[in-house]
């Protein structure tokens, strides 16, 4: 949860109480739409990084504040969550075969990775900041990569991400102390209340240029649920098949992001954390999760903890979200081999190179004449048209039998 719920609107500029309420309020609508047979924890998808900062032009310091700029996307979120919901009803009418053959796990695993290693960049914009930031984040990464290995309990390394931003924020703060780095100011955690409603923002803007960089993103959900459902029905064993109910956890990640976009955060999906925890700790209890998802609906109320969050320095942020980002990276790869995805075929190895070289370089959004993309939305879309390009003869053979 903490990456996921708490370190990325940080990023973004987003209220991370906001962010703790409202995740806790789309799991347990998650938990209705899904008559409660699917365990699933929602957060904040790590997909709308790059799209979001490209609209809003937010760059992350401690002192930076909230993102003065949310109601650009916000709009354009709406728009989102409502075709997401239409394409979930599709789904829950006429079945899923038609996602996996328009993505399959090729197409997919050049989508993951190409988020990975595009939103890399932030990271490495943050961890260089100036030097002393690079030593705190090579430290904090370090850290976490130090945890994830040797921590001789499985739930401490599930949790590496949330250790090692406490050791590296232990050691920013003890070198300001000692006048060897920049001290952090505290001022904003004491004038802070207790108790405060989290932020919320409904001012919303219908921006043709953000939705048309924002509804890429629907491909990119689609393809990380469906890989995160078959991921949960994996480690359920003995339980009822998950894959029958795809369309109601369509349904209920696009109720995750509307409500998101009416109050104020990033839209609020299925995450590959949260299904890890479910895998160590074995507890596939739905009732459990509601319960967390109540307690988090009231941590968002604790007005405090969003100042000691906004007191996290660029370093330190650097180092944990270069982690995050080479995880889902390497997410995108394991589907690969999961898969036995055959780079020796030509098709594959265009499919799966091309689009992860073009989100890498493109770091600033692309213009196609009214249509705007960030990196992660060219390669996307170039992913899904390059494989129907190149099916070949027999490929176009099974798609006209369909």
């Amino acid at each position: 949860m903490f990456s996921n719920v708490i370190i990325l609107p940080l990023l973004l500029g987003y209220d991370p109480n906001t962010s703790l309420f409202f995740s806790g309020l789309a799991t347990i609508l998650f938990y209705v739409v899904t008559g409660g047979r699917v365990p699933a924890y929602l957060g904040c998808s790590g997909s709308v990084t790059g799209t979001v900062l490209a609209i809003t032009g937010y760059q992350y310091s401690s002192t930076s504040g909230l993102n003065p700029n949310i109601f650009l996307v916000q709009g354009a979120l709406l728009v989102l969550s409502l075709t997401y919901a239409t394409v979930s009803l599709i789904v829950m009418k006429f079945g899923y075969k038609w996602i996996e053959f328009l993505m399959p796990p090729v197409v997919t695993g050049s989508i993951i990775t190409s988020i990975g290693i595009h939103l890399s960049f932030i990271s490495y914009n943050q961890m260089t900041k100036s030097s002393f930031d690079s030593y705190i984040a090579i430290a904090t990464a370090s850290s976490i990569v130090l945890i994830s290995v040797y921590a001789p309990l499985k739930s401490l390394r599930r949790t590496s991400l949330l250790l090692g931003t406490v050791i590296g924020y232990a050691i920013y703060a003890i070198c300001g102390t000692k006048n060897i780095g920049p001290s952090i100011n505290y001022a904003e955690i004491g004038s802070s209340p207790w108790v405060k409603p989290p932020t919320m923002y409904f001012e919303i803007e219908f921006n043709s240029h953000s939705i048309g960089m924002v509804m890429p993103l629907l491909i990119v959900l689609l393809a990380e649920n469906l890989g995160h459902m078959k991921a949960i029905e994996s480690i359920t064993v003995g339980e009822a098949p998950m894959m029958q109910y795809i369309g109601r956890a369509y349904l209920g990640d696009a109720c995750g992001c509307f409500i998101a976009s009416l109050g104020g955060t990033l839209p609020l999906t299925t995450y590959a954390e949260n299904i890890g925890v479910l895998s160590v700790t074995q507890v596939f209890s739905t009732l459990v999760i509601l319960c967390a998802a109540l307690i988090a609906m009231l941590l968002g109320f604790f007005g405090k903890f969003s100042a000691i969050v906004r007191t996290i320095p660029a370093g330190v942020l650097g180092g944990v979200t270069l982690i995050l980002y080479a995880l889902i990276a390497i997410t995108g790869i394991k589907i690969w081999v999961d898969n036995k995805v055959n780079f020796s075929d030509s098709r594959n190895i265009f499919v799966g190179g091309i689009p992860v070289i073009l989100a890498t370089v493109i770091q600033s959004p692309l213009q196609l004449g009214s249509l705007t993309l960030d990196g992660i939305g060219v390669a996307t879309f170039l992913s899904i048209i390059l494989y129907q390009v190149l099916r070949g003869h027999e490929g176009l053979k099974s798609c006209i039998k369909r």
